[in-house]
């Protein structure tokens, strides 16, 4: 459910948002509105289908039939397509400031939406909230007045409240595994780049060091034979099982500060992700050789320093994640 609350008289406000195939002129999410069925005098039983598109690289449309249409006080409407449900606008005023609320009650029909959903599910409601966001904002352009203020809240939580405490990144008790996803892959591409730049600090050969540590981490799961050929050099086969190793390790690392994020003030946070990090340190570098003993080889004070940035850019980005969710939501983190 998302509210909106503008500085404008309803009825112009009714208008503008009445008339929805002038919505992509000012709601830069909608990338085309079609008039598919014509309706009675006053657009009940119209149909009309919508394209949109937010941040995320896919598009949903859907063709919504128009059910009520009461002037500046409500309009309804059945979506069928790739999201299935109703939908509700409803109109008021408090003093001189119009309400915008808008319920939407759907579930998606596509396949890979539905298989992903258990995981991604909070990724779907952000990215309907940015969408909603640019909605508000681009309705108070339209009318040249200004957004007093807009919140979108997910009425499943509502309705489903978790037993943990706000900001927690749990949901009924679920973690949110995208932000350990997202964390964990972007924190294991940061500490790539800082390796490099660590072993050039130190004068360390870089194309032998590199592929030195490509062949240990494969050997974890194609055998000590990857490690006999000259450790300067690595085939594609290695580089990709490497690859595939480390950023499966730096998402299962993630899931921690991605558990603890909304609990951290931002004060400690840098202190807990170095503490993070050399706590990762010792478990790789001493606690995984005593299954694949040449990981002794690594130890050193650089891939120390690399574990360190590892575990601060890992919390961090936890951190960033909860704050922009809950700024998207129209709450305070």
């Amino acid at each position: 459910m998302t509210t909106w609350r503008i500085d404008a008289p309803l009825e112009q406000v009714f208008e503008v948002v009445a008339d929805s195939l002038s919505w992509p002129d000012w709601w830069p999410s909608l990338c085309r509105v079609e008039q598919m069925a014509n309706g009675n005098a006053d657009g009940v039983g119209n149909v009309r289908r919508y394209t949109w598109q937010g941040r995320l690289p896919y598009r949903v449309a859907f063709e919504v039939r128009a059910t009520l249409i009461k002037k500046r006080e409500a309009i309804d409407g059945i979506a069928q397509g790739d999201l299935e449900g109703v939908g509700r606008w409803k109109f008021s005023r408090q003093g001189r400031i119009s309400v915008v609320r808008y319920e939407w009650h759907v579930q998606s029909t596509r396949r890979w939406m539905n298989l992903i959903a258990p995981v991604a599910r909070s990724m779907f409601i952000r990215n309907h909230a940015r969408i909603m966001a640019q909605g508000g904002r681009g309705l108070a352009r339209r009318l040249g007045s200004s957004l007093v203020s807009q919140e979108t809240i997910d009425l499943m939580a509502q309705a489903f409240p978790s037993k943990a405490r706000p900001g927690r990144r749990w949901k009924r008790g679920q973690l949110d595994l995208m932000m350990a996803f997202v964390t964990g892959l972007g924190a294991g591409a940061i500490v790539i780049a800082a390796q490099f730049g660590l072993w050039w600090l130190a004068a360390m050969p870089l194309p032998e060091t590199f592929f030195r540590d490509v062949r240990l981490t494969a050997a974890m799961v194609m055998g000590t034979r990857v490690l006999l050929p000259p450790p300067s050099t690595a085939s594609w086969d290695i580089l990709l099982v490497a690859t595939l190793i480390h950023f499966t390790l730096s998402i299962v690392y993630a899931v921690i500060p991605a558990h603890l994020a909304g609990r951290l003030r931002l004060s400690p946070f840098l202190i807990f992700g170095a503490v993070y990090g050399w706590m990762i340190y010792v478990v790789n570098l001493y606690g995984f050789t005593l299954l694949f003993p040449w990981f002794a080889v690594a130890r050193d004070g650089v891939t120390l320093a690399a574990h360190l940035v590892f575990g601060v850019t890992l919390v961090a980005g936890c951190r960033l994640f909860v704050s922009r969710s809950a700024t998207n939501a129209g709450i305070m983190p």
